[in-house]
Protein backbone atom coordinates (compact mmCIF):
# COMPACT_ATOMS: atom_id res chain seq x y z
CA UNK A 1 0.00 0.00 0.00
CA UNK A 2 3.11 2.33 0.58
CA UNK A 3 4.59 2.20 -2.79
CA UNK A 4 1.13 2.50 -4.48
CA UNK A 5 0.46 5.43 -2.28
CA UNK A 6 3.40 7.02 -3.36
CA UNK A 7 2.89 6.57 -7.24
CA UNK A 8 -0.66 7.65 -7.09
CA UNK A 9 1.44 11.24 -5.72
CA UNK A 10 4.16 11.04 -8.09
CA UNK A 11 1.26 10.80 -11.11
CA UNK A 12 -0.62 13.72 -9.41
CA UNK A 13 2.44 16.02 -7.49
CA UNK A 14 5.41 17.06 -9.09
CA UNK A 15 8.53 16.22 -7.43
CA UNK A 16 9.06 19.72 -6.06
CA UNK A 17 5.55 20.23 -4.93
CA UNK A 18 5.24 16.68 -3.45
CA UNK A 19 8.57 17.35 -1.72
CA UNK A 20 6.87 20.81 -0.06
CA UNK A 21 3.75 19.25 0.70
CA UNK A 22 5.66 15.95 2.25
CA UNK A 23 7.71 18.63 4.76
CA UNK A 24 4.31 21.07 5.57
CA UNK A 25 3.86 21.09 9.33
CA UNK A 26 0.14 21.32 8.38
CA UNK A 27 -2.34 18.23 7.88
CA UNK A 28 -2.98 18.13 3.94
CA UNK A 29 -4.76 16.11 1.45
CA UNK A 30 -5.83 15.58 -1.85
CA UNK A 31 -9.14 13.83 -3.29
CA UNK A 32 -10.42 13.01 -6.52
CA UNK A 33 -13.58 12.65 -8.26
CA UNK A 34 -17.02 13.26 -6.83
CA UNK A 35 -16.88 10.38 -4.34
CA UNK A 36 -13.58 12.29 -3.21
CA UNK A 37 -11.25 9.25 -3.08
CA UNK A 38 -8.04 9.90 -1.17
CA UNK A 39 -5.49 10.28 -3.40
CA UNK A 40 -2.68 11.57 -1.38
CA UNK A 41 -1.79 12.63 2.31
CA UNK A 42 1.36 14.19 3.66
CA UNK A 43 2.96 13.13 6.68
CA UNK A 44 0.97 15.85 9.30
CA UNK A 45 -2.25 14.65 7.94
CA UNK A 46 -1.21 10.78 9.27
CA UNK A 47 -0.52 12.36 12.44
CA UNK A 48 -3.54 14.22 13.29
CA UNK A 49 -5.61 11.07 12.21
CA UNK A 50 -2.97 8.83 13.82
CA UNK A 51 -3.38 6.50 10.80
CA UNK A 52 -0.97 5.46 8.32
CA UNK A 53 -1.12 6.96 4.95
CA UNK A 54 -1.54 3.63 3.17
CA UNK A 55 -4.81 2.87 5.46
CA UNK A 56 -6.25 6.38 4.34
CA UNK A 57 -5.18 6.63 0.75
CA UNK A 58 -7.81 4.51 -1.59
CA UNK A 59 -10.95 5.81 0.80
CA UNK A 60 -13.42 8.26 0.83
CA UNK A 61 -12.64 11.22 2.42
CA UNK A 62 -16.07 11.08 4.39
CA UNK A 63 -14.94 7.67 6.56
CA UNK A 64 -12.52 9.83 7.96
CA UNK A 65 -15.14 12.04 9.58
CA UNK A 66 -18.25 11.87 12.11
CA UNK A 67 -21.38 10.72 10.95
CA UNK A 68 -23.16 14.27 8.76
CA UNK A 69 -20.02 16.23 8.93
CA UNK A 70 -20.56 19.85 7.33
CA UNK A 71 -17.23 19.36 5.92
CA UNK A 72 -18.89 16.84 3.72
CA UNK A 73 -21.04 18.94 2.50
CA UNK A 74 -18.47 21.84 2.11
CA UNK A 75 -16.16 19.00 0.13
CA UNK A 76 -19.07 18.48 -2.39
CA UNK A 77 -19.62 22.35 -3.27
CA UNK A 78 -16.14 23.08 -3.71
CA UNK A 79 -15.75 20.05 -6.13
CA UNK A 80 -19.47 21.12 -7.85
CA UNK A 81 -18.22 24.81 -7.96
CA UNK A 82 -14.69 24.84 -8.50
CA UNK A 83 -14.78 27.87 -5.53
CA UNK A 84 -12.36 27.56 -2.70
CA UNK A 85 -14.45 27.56 0.15
CA UNK A 86 -13.37 26.98 4.67
CA UNK A 87 -14.72 26.06 7.14
CA UNK A 88 -15.05 25.53 10.79
CA UNK A 89 -15.44 23.07 13.42
CA UNK A 90 -15.93 22.16 17.60
CA UNK A 91 -15.09 19.23 18.61
CA UNK A 92 -14.73 17.55 22.48
CA UNK A 93 -12.26 15.53 23.85
CA UNK A 94 -11.43 14.25 26.99
CA UNK A 95 -9.12 16.91 28.33
CA UNK A 96 -10.58 20.24 26.73
CA UNK A 97 -12.41 21.37 23.70
CA UNK A 98 -10.56 22.70 20.33
CA UNK A 99 -11.25 23.57 16.53
CA UNK A 100 -10.34 22.16 13.81
CA UNK A 101 -10.37 24.62 10.09
CA UNK A 102 -10.62 23.26 6.59
CA UNK A 103 -9.40 25.61 3.60
CA UNK A 104 -10.56 23.69 0.18
CA UNK A 105 -9.78 24.59 -3.03
CA UNK A 106 -9.95 22.88 -6.33
CA UNK A 107 -7.66 20.86 -8.61
CA UNK A 108 -8.44 21.35 -12.23
CA UNK A 109 -8.18 19.33 -15.25
CA UNK A 110 -8.64 20.19 -18.69
CA UNK A 111 -10.66 23.53 -17.22
CA UNK A 112 -12.63 21.44 -15.29
CA UNK A 113 -12.23 20.04 -11.32
CA UNK A 114 -10.63 17.04 -11.53
CA UNK A 115 -10.32 17.00 -7.56
CA UNK A 116 -9.96 19.25 -4.54
CA UNK A 117 -7.18 20.05 -1.98
CA UNK A 118 -8.45 19.92 1.63
CA UNK A 119 -5.90 22.10 4.71
CA UNK A 120 -6.43 21.19 7.96
CA UNK A 121 -5.45 23.15 10.67
CA UNK A 122 -6.34 22.70 14.57
CA UNK A 123 -7.10 26.56 15.88
CA UNK A 124 -5.28 26.44 18.97
CA UNK A 125 -1.89 25.74 16.71
CA UNK A 126 -3.05 28.68 14.29
CA UNK A 127 -0.70 31.34 14.72
CA UNK A 128 2.56 29.02 14.71
CA UNK A 129 0.99 27.62 11.93
CA UNK A 130 0.16 30.47 9.75
CA UNK A 131 2.97 30.49 7.80
CA UNK A 132 3.32 26.75 6.53
CA UNK A 133 0.02 27.07 5.31
CA UNK A 134 0.57 30.42 2.79
CA UNK A 135 3.19 27.98 2.51
CA UNK A 136 1.13 25.11 0.90
CA UNK A 137 -1.71 27.61 -0.19
CA UNK A 138 1.08 28.73 -2.36
CA UNK A 139 2.29 25.66 -3.89
CA UNK A 140 -1.20 24.77 -4.78
CA UNK A 141 -1.39 27.69 -6.59
CA UNK A 142 1.48 26.31 -8.21
CA UNK A 143 -0.13 23.15 -8.83
CA UNK A 144 -2.85 24.66 -10.38
CA UNK A 145 -0.95 26.66 -13.12
CA UNK A 146 0.83 23.59 -13.70
CA UNK A 147 -2.33 21.67 -14.61
CA UNK A 148 -4.09 24.17 -16.64
CA UNK A 149 -0.63 24.64 -18.78
CA UNK A 150 -0.57 20.96 -19.52
CA UNK A 151 -4.56 20.24 -19.68
CA UNK A 152 -4.03 23.34 -22.22
CA UNK A 153 -1.11 21.23 -24.00
CA UNK A 154 -3.62 18.15 -24.43
CA UNK A 155 -6.77 19.91 -25.72
CA UNK A 156 -4.09 21.58 -28.46
CA UNK A 157 -2.66 17.94 -29.30
CA UNK A 158 -6.83 16.57 -28.98
CA UNK A 159 -7.91 18.96 -31.51
CA UNK A 160 -5.03 18.11 -34.16
CA UNK A 161 -5.99 14.29 -33.69
CA UNK A 162 -9.62 15.23 -34.38
CA UNK A 163 -8.89 17.48 -37.13
CA UNK A 164 -6.75 14.61 -39.02
CA UNK A 165 -9.56 12.45 -38.18
CA UNK A 166 -11.79 14.22 -39.60
CA UNK A 167 -10.13 14.21 -42.95
CA UNK A 168 -9.14 10.66 -42.41
CA UNK A 169 -13.07 10.02 -42.16
CA UNK A 170 -13.20 12.27 -45.03
CA UNK A 171 -11.32 10.64 -47.50
CA UNK A 172 -12.87 7.12 -46.64
CA UNK A 173 -16.49 8.91 -47.38
CA UNK A 174 -15.54 9.61 -50.62
CA UNK A 175 -13.73 6.26 -51.37
CA UNK A 176 -17.19 4.58 -50.62
CA UNK A 177 -18.96 6.87 -52.53
CA UNK A 178 -16.49 5.79 -55.63
CA UNK A 179 -16.93 2.49 -54.59
CA UNK A 180 -20.19 2.18 -54.40
CA UNK A 181 -20.72 4.34 -58.02
CA UNK A 182 -18.47 2.01 -60.02
CA UNK A 183 -20.82 -1.19 -58.56
CA UNK A 184 -23.74 0.07 -59.67
CA UNK A 185 -21.66 0.67 -63.03
CA UNK A 186 -20.45 -2.67 -63.07
CA UNK A 187 -23.76 -3.80 -62.12
CA UNK A 188 -25.56 -2.19 -65.06
CA UNK A 189 -23.22 -3.47 -67.30
CA UNK A 190 -23.65 -6.93 -66.53
CA UNK A 191 -27.02 -6.98 -66.30
CA UNK A 192 -27.18 -5.51 -70.24
CA UNK A 193 -24.66 -7.94 -70.76
CA UNK A 194 -27.12 -10.63 -69.04
CA UNK A 195 -30.08 -9.55 -71.35
CA UNK A 196 -28.04 -9.24 -74.56
CA UNK A 197 -26.84 -12.90 -74.27
CA UNK A 198 -30.20 -13.95 -73.08
CA UNK A 199 -31.76 -12.06 -76.09
CA UNK A 200 -28.55 -13.77 -78.23
CA UNK A 201 -29.42 -17.20 -76.99
CA UNK A 202 -33.15 -17.19 -77.72
CA UNK A 203 -32.47 -15.89 -81.30
CA UNK A 204 -30.31 -18.56 -82.15
CA UNK A 205 -32.32 -21.38 -80.89
CA UNK A 206 -35.50 -19.65 -82.67
CA UNK A 207 -33.67 -19.16 -85.72
CA UNK A 208 -32.16 -22.84 -86.15
CA UNK A 209 -35.34 -24.46 -85.19
CA UNK A 210 -36.57 -23.85 -89.16
CA UNK A 211 -33.59 -25.85 -90.77
CA UNK A 212 -33.92 -28.41 -88.04
CA UNK A 213 -37.44 -29.33 -88.98
CA UNK A 214 -36.20 -29.09 -92.88
CA UNK A 215 -33.78 -31.35 -92.07
CA UNK A 216 -36.07 -34.21 -89.82
CA UNK A 217 -39.25 -33.62 -92.60
CA UNK A 218 -36.38 -34.93 -95.38
CA UNK A 219 -34.80 -37.51 -93.16
CA UNK A 220 -38.20 -38.79 -93.09
CA UNK A 221 -39.31 -38.93 -95.74
CA UNK A 222 -36.08 -40.37 -97.33
CA UNK A 223 -36.62 -43.32 -94.83
CA UNK A 224 -40.69 -43.87 -96.30
CA UNK A 225 -39.55 -43.79 -99.86
CA UNK A 226 -36.21 -45.44 -100.56
CA UNK A 227 -35.37 -46.92 -97.35
CA UNK A 228 -36.39 -50.65 -97.99
CA UNK A 229 -34.13 -49.96 -101.06
CA UNK A 230 -30.80 -48.73 -98.73
CA UNK A 231 -28.18 -50.74 -97.42
CA UNK A 232 -28.33 -52.05 -94.06
CA UNK A 233 -25.49 -49.50 -93.52
CA UNK A 234 -27.12 -46.36 -95.71
CA UNK A 235 -30.31 -47.05 -93.70
CA UNK A 236 -28.59 -46.90 -89.95
CA UNK A 237 -26.79 -43.60 -91.22
CA UNK A 238 -30.11 -42.11 -91.86
CA UNK A 239 -31.43 -43.32 -88.32
CA UNK A 240 -28.44 -42.04 -87.10
CA UNK A 241 -29.18 -38.23 -88.38
CA UNK A 242 -32.77 -38.90 -87.34
CA UNK A 243 -31.87 -39.39 -83.72
CA UNK A 244 -29.27 -36.49 -83.57
CA UNK A 245 -31.74 -34.40 -85.09
CA UNK A 246 -34.49 -35.02 -82.73
CA UNK A 247 -31.52 -34.89 -79.91
CA UNK A 248 -30.48 -30.95 -81.53
CA UNK A 249 -34.64 -30.45 -81.59
CA UNK A 250 -35.15 -31.53 -77.79
CA UNK A 251 -31.91 -29.26 -76.81
CA UNK A 252 -33.01 -25.96 -79.31
CA UNK A 253 -36.43 -26.36 -76.70
CA UNK A 254 -34.69 -26.48 -73.49
CA UNK A 255 -32.25 -23.81 -74.07
CA UNK A 256 -35.52 -20.86 -75.43
CA UNK A 257 -37.08 -22.84 -71.97
CA UNK A 258 -33.87 -21.92 -70.34
CA UNK A 259 -34.05 -18.43 -71.80
CA UNK A 260 -37.52 -18.00 -71.36
CA UNK A 261 -37.28 -18.30 -67.52
CA UNK A 262 -34.70 -15.71 -67.10
CA UNK A 263 -36.75 -12.70 -68.85
CA UNK A 264 -40.53 -14.43 -67.44
CA UNK A 265 -41.98 -11.98 -65.14
CA UNK A 266 -42.78 -13.99 -61.95
CA UNK A 267 -46.22 -13.81 -60.35
CA UNK A 268 -46.18 -14.76 -57.01
CA UNK A 269 -49.22 -16.61 -54.90
CA UNK A 270 -49.79 -19.04 -51.98
CA UNK A 271 -48.99 -22.43 -53.66
CA UNK A 272 -49.97 -25.50 -51.91
CA UNK A 273 -47.08 -27.68 -52.43
CA UNK A 274 -49.11 -31.13 -51.24
CA UNK A 275 -51.22 -30.48 -54.46
CA UNK A 276 -48.93 -28.95 -56.45
CA UNK A 277 -46.75 -32.42 -55.95
CA UNK A 278 -49.81 -34.78 -56.89
CA UNK A 279 -50.30 -32.93 -59.67
CA UNK A 280 -46.92 -32.85 -61.15
CA UNK A 281 -46.93 -36.78 -60.47
CA UNK A 282 -50.29 -37.55 -62.68
CA UNK A 283 -47.92 -36.36 -65.58
CA UNK A 284 -45.47 -39.21 -64.66
CA UNK A 285 -47.77 -41.81 -64.62
CA UNK A 286 -48.10 -42.55 -68.21
CA UNK A 287 -43.97 -43.03 -68.20
CA UNK A 288 -44.20 -44.96 -65.06
CA UNK A 289 -47.12 -47.73 -64.95
CA UNK A 290 -44.77 -50.25 -65.85
CA UNK A 291 -42.53 -49.63 -63.66
CA UNK A 292 -41.96 -50.82 -59.72
CA UNK A 293 -41.57 -47.47 -57.86
CA UNK A 294 -42.32 -46.82 -54.14
CA UNK A 295 -42.94 -43.26 -53.88
CA UNK A 296 -43.33 -41.68 -50.25
CA UNK A 297 -44.73 -38.64 -50.00
CA UNK A 298 -44.96 -36.70 -46.92
CA UNK A 299 -46.84 -33.39 -45.95
CA UNK A 300 -45.81 -30.86 -47.37
CA UNK A 301 -46.57 -26.91 -46.71
CA UNK A 302 -47.48 -23.67 -48.17
CA UNK A 303 -45.31 -21.29 -49.43
CA UNK A 304 -45.07 -18.22 -51.89
CA UNK A 305 -43.85 -18.90 -55.22
CA UNK A 306 -44.53 -18.58 -59.08
CA UNK A 307 -47.04 -21.74 -59.04
CA UNK A 308 -45.62 -22.01 -62.75
CA UNK A 309 -42.38 -21.65 -62.18
CA UNK A 310 -41.95 -23.61 -59.23
CA UNK A 311 -43.95 -26.68 -60.82
CA UNK A 312 -41.56 -26.68 -63.50
CA UNK A 313 -38.82 -27.22 -60.74
CA UNK A 314 -40.81 -29.77 -59.13
CA UNK A 315 -40.68 -31.74 -63.14
CA UNK A 316 -37.25 -31.67 -63.51
CA UNK A 317 -36.41 -33.11 -60.16
CA UNK A 318 -39.15 -35.41 -60.42
CA UNK A 319 -37.72 -36.41 -64.10
CA UNK A 320 -34.36 -36.99 -62.72
CA UNK A 321 -35.09 -39.02 -60.12
CA UNK A 322 -37.58 -41.39 -62.25
CA UNK A 323 -34.83 -41.29 -64.77
CA UNK A 324 -32.00 -42.16 -62.48
CA UNK A 325 -33.81 -45.40 -60.68
CA UNK A 326 -34.66 -47.26 -64.26
CA UNK A 327 -32.23 -49.49 -63.44
CA UNK A 328 -33.29 -50.39 -60.28
CA UNK A 329 -36.12 -53.34 -60.45
CA UNK A 330 -37.18 -51.78 -56.55
CA UNK A 331 -37.27 -47.80 -57.18
CA UNK A 332 -37.81 -45.53 -54.65
CA UNK A 333 -38.38 -42.15 -54.56
CA UNK A 334 -39.31 -39.43 -51.63
CA UNK A 335 -40.52 -35.64 -50.94
CA UNK A 336 -40.71 -33.97 -48.20
CA UNK A 337 -39.46 -31.06 -45.65
CA UNK A 338 -36.11 -30.94 -44.43
CA UNK A 339 -34.38 -28.75 -41.81
CA UNK A 340 -33.02 -24.70 -43.41
CA UNK A 341 -32.13 -21.98 -41.70
CA UNK A 342 -34.96 -19.75 -39.91
CA UNK A 343 -36.24 -17.89 -42.72
CA UNK A 344 -36.57 -20.43 -45.41
CA UNK A 345 -38.50 -23.74 -46.26
CA UNK A 346 -36.56 -26.49 -47.71
CA UNK A 347 -37.72 -29.37 -49.69
CA UNK A 348 -35.96 -32.47 -50.90
CA UNK A 349 -36.21 -34.67 -53.29
CA UNK A 350 -34.18 -37.95 -52.92
CA UNK A 351 -33.92 -41.42 -54.56
CA UNK A 352 -32.21 -44.79 -54.68
CA UNK A 353 -30.86 -44.37 -58.26
CA UNK A 354 -27.23 -44.23 -59.93
CA UNK A 355 -26.49 -41.69 -57.59
CA UNK A 356 -22.60 -39.17 -58.58
CA UNK A 357 -19.78 -38.35 -57.46
CA UNK A 358 -20.01 -35.76 -54.33
CA UNK A 359 -16.81 -34.05 -55.82
CA UNK A 360 -18.85 -32.57 -58.71
CA UNK A 361 -21.36 -31.71 -57.10
CA UNK A 362 -21.27 -27.97 -58.29
CA UNK A 363 -21.31 -29.07 -61.91
CA UNK A 364 -24.38 -30.33 -61.90
CA UNK A 365 -26.40 -27.36 -62.01
CA UNK A 366 -24.45 -25.87 -64.84
CA UNK A 367 -25.58 -25.50 -68.34
CA UNK A 368 -24.50 -28.94 -70.64
CA UNK A 369 -22.83 -30.15 -67.81
CA UNK A 370 -23.98 -34.04 -67.40
CA UNK A 371 -22.32 -36.05 -65.22
CA UNK A 372 -23.30 -39.39 -66.92
CA UNK A 373 -22.92 -40.24 -70.16
CA UNK A 374 -25.96 -39.94 -73.11
CA UNK A 375 -25.78 -43.59 -73.72
CA UNK A 376 -26.54 -44.15 -69.97
CA UNK A 377 -29.16 -41.81 -69.53
CA UNK A 378 -30.96 -39.27 -72.10
CA UNK A 379 -30.90 -35.28 -71.32
CA UNK A 380 -29.57 -32.30 -72.57
CA UNK A 381 -28.30 -30.74 -69.37
CA UNK A 382 -30.42 -27.94 -69.20
CA UNK A 383 -32.83 -29.00 -66.53
CA UNK A 384 -30.81 -28.82 -63.47
CA UNK A 385 -29.17 -25.59 -64.69
CA UNK A 386 -33.35 -24.05 -65.48
CA UNK A 387 -33.97 -25.46 -61.73
CA UNK A 388 -31.20 -23.32 -60.06
CA UNK A 389 -32.08 -20.18 -62.20
CA UNK A 390 -35.85 -20.74 -61.10
CA UNK A 391 -35.41 -20.87 -57.13
CA UNK A 392 -32.60 -18.04 -57.49
CA UNK A 393 -35.51 -15.63 -58.71
CA UNK A 394 -37.16 -16.68 -55.69
CA UNK A 395 -34.39 -15.91 -53.28
CA UNK A 396 -33.65 -19.71 -52.50
CA UNK A 397 -30.75 -21.70 -52.91
CA UNK A 398 -30.28 -25.03 -54.69
CA UNK A 399 -27.72 -28.39 -53.88
CA UNK A 400 -27.61 -32.03 -53.60
CA UNK A 401 -26.14 -34.90 -52.33
CA UNK A 402 -25.18 -38.28 -53.68
CA UNK A 403 -23.28 -40.96 -53.73
CA UNK A 404 -21.94 -43.48 -56.92
CA UNK A 405 -24.62 -46.29 -57.05
CA UNK A 406 -26.48 -45.24 -53.77
CA UNK A 407 -28.99 -42.43 -54.77
CA UNK A 408 -28.89 -38.98 -54.76
CA UNK A 409 -31.03 -35.93 -53.08
CA UNK A 410 -31.75 -32.57 -54.21
CA UNK A 411 -33.08 -29.79 -52.12
CA UNK A 412 -34.50 -25.93 -52.64
CA UNK A 413 -35.16 -23.37 -50.68
CA UNK A 414 -38.27 -20.90 -50.83
CA UNK A 415 -37.62 -17.83 -48.34
CA UNK A 416 -40.77 -17.41 -45.81
CA UNK A 417 -42.57 -14.33 -45.78
CA UNK A 418 -42.79 -12.03 -42.51
CA UNK A 419 -44.83 -13.36 -39.98
CA UNK A 420 -44.73 -16.95 -41.34
CA UNK A 421 -42.69 -19.06 -38.75
CA UNK A 422 -43.65 -22.31 -39.93
CA UNK A 423 -44.35 -22.24 -43.39
CA UNK A 424 -47.56 -23.25 -43.65
CA UNK A 425 -50.87 -22.15 -44.79
CA UNK A 426 -52.63 -19.73 -42.16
Amino acid sequence: MGAKQTTAAKKQLPDLSRSCLDHAPLPIAAVEGANHIVSYVNPAFSRAMDKPAEQLVGRPFYEMLPEMDDCVTLLDRVFRTGIPESCMEQEHSEHRPFFWSYTMWPVLADKRTAGVMIQVTETAQFHEKTLAMNEALIIGSVRQHELTEAADLSNTQLQKEITERKKAEGEIRRLNSELEQRVAERTTELQAANEEMEAFSYSVAHDLRAPLRHVMAFVELLQKDVGPSLSEINYEHLTTISRASKRMGDLIDDLLAFSRVGRAEMQKTECDLNQLVQETLRDFQADTKERKIVWEIHPLPAVRADYALLRLVLVNLISNAVKFTGNRTAAKIEIGCAPGEKNETVIFIRDNGAGFDPEYAEKLFGVFQRLHSRDEFEGTGIGLANVQRIIKRHGGRVWAEGVVNSGATFYFSIPKQNGDTNGHRH
